[in-house]
């Protein structure tokens, strides 16, 4: 006489050749965090760094790496690609920080200069404006 056992779902699922992993309910694909669906505040400390984050994206002050060759030659730096934009001001990097790109200027060696310019949105970019440029750069 054959004795019967009692086998668990996960034992009866291997079996027949389905996995348990893969039947997966609705609360199991949510994850539970304990908060439940509270708001949960802010330290001060993360409410300083958003309002700093907030005015840095909002100030239109960039500063632009630029080599004059002449009166009406211009090479700006553009760091992602590790070339030169002629006469493009667009084509350069646009740096937050003059702290930023006066190291990396240091990098460059002589004859390349930090130009403040002002900025504005342009299809969901910021580019540099050409009126804000020092004379004799870019115009």
């Amino acid at each position: 006489m054959k004795r019967r056992t009692k086998t668990s779902k996960a034992k009866q699922g291997a079996r027949s050749g389905r996995s348990s992993k893969n039947r997966t309910t609705q609360e199991s694909r949510e994850p539970d965090d304990g908060r439940g669906d509270e708001d949960w505040e802010l330290t001060p400390a993360q409410i300083r760094e958003i309002k700093r984050r907030l005015a840095d994206a909002k100030d239109p002050l960039r500063y632009l790496l630029v080599s004059q060759m002449g009166p009406r030659f211009c090479l700006y730096y553009n760091v992602c690609d590790d070339v030169y934009a002629m006469n493009d001001p667009e084509g350069g990097t646009l740096f937050k920080r003059r702290e930023a790109a006066e190291r990396i200027r240091a990098t460059l060696g002589s004859g390349v200069r930090v130009v403040k310019c002002q900025t504005k949105r342009k299809g969901g970019a910021r580019v540099p404006v050409r009126a804000s440029l020092p004379r004799g750069i870019g115009r």
